[in-house]
């Protein structure tokens, strides 16, 4: 991506008289404070954009700067330059969130999140370990092996009274549940990029995000920071401290579009190694495309009976369903989830089994991929097809007899293939999965999306409160089976029942999760990556509010496994 564009700046023109209001209002607190030192902090003029859209905001944080404060009042930060730039471009209404932080001290790549939605996607991926962030540092002395060493530490880090972090011995750790003085585990992956005689310029990888995690690391391997006065090294001329936040990838919130920044530590880190510092780098514009904007079902099926090959008999109740804010899990969670394990890239071909009436294939075609799908219902086809998407074709099929479809279906084979909250309602999976194979090239990719087989197995597992008092009960999921393989009747609208309407009834299959993965084994298909997905829905106010929220985000809804052909 050298070819991307420079990131920019927002804030005032070079003449006063130009501008016509400010990009962002200064904080009414924003004076000069020494809290450290004859330091003095103070909020930049301009913001450093690395890249803006309906979704996000990346920015590049300078050093000495607070990220955002837990109450309002405080130092100045970071959060609220961009909550003004945010309000002085799209007004009082519009908004930012605070997705992760840097240290005070560190300077680097920022996300924030421009709506609720976005917050929550990026909460839960950052929660996953799904974001990847990677630092630059400039430390004291050099490492054996030189320019290209690598190596991994990793301690049991306790913060201790008035802010310093130590690591605490093995034996003295007692576990964790939340409490700052407790010892939390902590990994932390180096290379050396560069060295000097006297210092080297290491990057860093986190497997856990601890406070001071970095720099307490390095300390411990006999390697301060430079700049680091509060972990062993003395004052330097760079006159802070050398870390900086150079990397960030993730899953675009709008897309699930794997999309990766770069921004250079300053040219004195690299300097002070004899290395050439590198350039900015962000994707260009067609590596972000523009959100869907069309929702997908709760729930979607294939053949659910035994005896039944598709879902015509409920396609008509299905395409209303589509259409209404019922399907917000699938536009919040499922369709930018299964896009990101995808990876698509422009011009690939998908298989779209089970494709329903081509919601996810309209995602698909939005970023540039030819789609063939497939689904047992001529109802939910005649749909598909009206959507007259681009590069794209549909056919009536049963998913298990994938070798039986259209010549052109079947002359070339796919990059990739998708099976989307379908393969719990098909039986027997193993045709499925070979039939996909066959179509795959070699290195294809195959992601399905299902109902979490541990948690969320309807019939067998329910939730359930412990305690007397409302707002001190515990929520926890109830799982009366999961060994067992069962078939469970399921009404998909409940709500209407009760309202004395007909009831709409399909099947699914229990299976353990051991059934799926020696299915994809036995049809050549190598699971290299797999996701699991909590519901983001929020409850309404109410004593119980609170700890349904958090057990929602703690029992995943959805599991989502990629595979590739062997």
């Amino acid at each position: 991506m050298s070819d991307a564009p420079k990131h920019k700046k927002t804030g005032p023109k070079s003449k006063a008289s130009d501008r016509k209001k400010p990009r962002y209002k200064k904080p009414k607190n924003d004076k000069p404070r020494t809290p450290y030192g004859n330091r003095r902090e103070r909020l930049p003029r301009e913001l450093d954009i690395i890249h803006e859209d309906a979704d996000i905001l990346v920015i590049n944080k300078p050093s000495g700067i607070v990220s955002a404060m837990p109450k309002p009042g405080g130092r100045p930060t970071i959060y609220e330059m961009v909550k003004d730039y945010a309000r002085a471009k799209g007004g009082r209404k519009a908004r930012a969130f605070v997705v992760h932080r840097l240290d005070l001290d560190a300077s680097g790549l920022l996300v924030f999140a421009k709506h609720k939605a976005a917050l929550d996607w990026l909460k839960d991926d950052l929660r996953a370990r799904r974001i990847e962030r990677l630092y630059v540092a400039l430390v004291e002395g050099t490492f054996e092996g030189g320019p290209g060493a690598t190596g991994t530490v990793q301690s049991l880090l306790r913060e201790e009274q008035g802010g310093s972090v130590v690591s605490v011995p093995d034996q003295n750790f007692l576990g964790s549940k939340g409490d700052a003085n407790e010892a939390r585990h902590a990994v932390t992956h180096y290379k050396v990029l560069g060295d000097s005689n006297i210092r080297s310029l290491v990057q860093l990888k986190l497997e856990t995000g601890r406070k001071h995690q970095i720099r307490v690391h390095m300390a411990d391997m006999g390697h301060p920071l430079v700049g680091d006065q509060r972990y062993g090294s003395g004052p330097s001329k760079l006159k802070r401290l050398a870390l900086h936040a150079s990397d960030l990838s993730f899953r675009h919130p709008g897309t699930g579009q794997h999309v990766s920044f770069h921004c250079p530590a300053p040219s004195a880190f690299y300097d002070a190694v004899c290395m050439d510092t590198p350039e900015v780098t962000t994707p260009g514009t067609d590596e972000i495309k523009a959100p869907p904007k069309r929702p997908l079902p709760e729930q979607r099926t294939t053949a659910i009976d035994e005896t039944e090959a598709g879902w015509d008999s409920v396609s008509d109740w299905y395409g209303d369903y589509q259409a209404s804010s019922k399907s917000d899990h699938f536009s919040e969670v499922i369709i930018p989830g299964a896009i990101g394990m995808l990876n698509l890239k422009t011009g690939e071909r998908v298989l779209d089994i089970a494709c329903g009436e081509g919601r996810i294939a309209a995602a698909m075609t939005d970023l540039g991929a030819q789609v063939s799908g497939v689904d047992a219902s001529p109802g939910l086809i005649q749909a598909a097809q009206a959507r007259k998407l681009p590069r794209s074709q549909f056919t009536v099929g049963d998913a298990r007899q994938l070798g039986n479809l259209p010549e052109e279906f079947t002359a070339e084979p796919y990059n990739a293939a998708s099976c989307v909250m379908a393969l719990m309602n098909i039986n027997p999976i193993s045709d499925v999965l070979e039939g996909a194979s066959r179509l795959l090239k070699p290195g294809g990719r195959f992601v399905a999306v299902i109902l979490h087989p541990s948690f969320r197995s309807p019939g067998i597992s329910s939730w359930g409160w412990e305690g007397s008092k409302a707002s001190k009960q515990k929520q926890y999921r109830r799982v009366d089976s999961y060994l067992s393989s069962k078939t469970e009747p399921i009404i998909m609208n409940p709500g209407e029942v009760a309202s004395g309407k007909k009831p709409v009834q399909t099947f699914t299959h229990h299976r353990p999760l051991e059934s799926y993965v020696k299915a994809f084994a036995a049809a050549g298909l190598l699971l290299d990556d797999l996701e699991e997905w909590p519901s983001r829905r929020k409850s309404e106010p109410g004593p119980r509010a609170d700890e349904e929220n958090r057990a929602r985000r703690e029992f995943p809804m959805f599991m989502c496994i990629r595979a590739t052909k062997s």
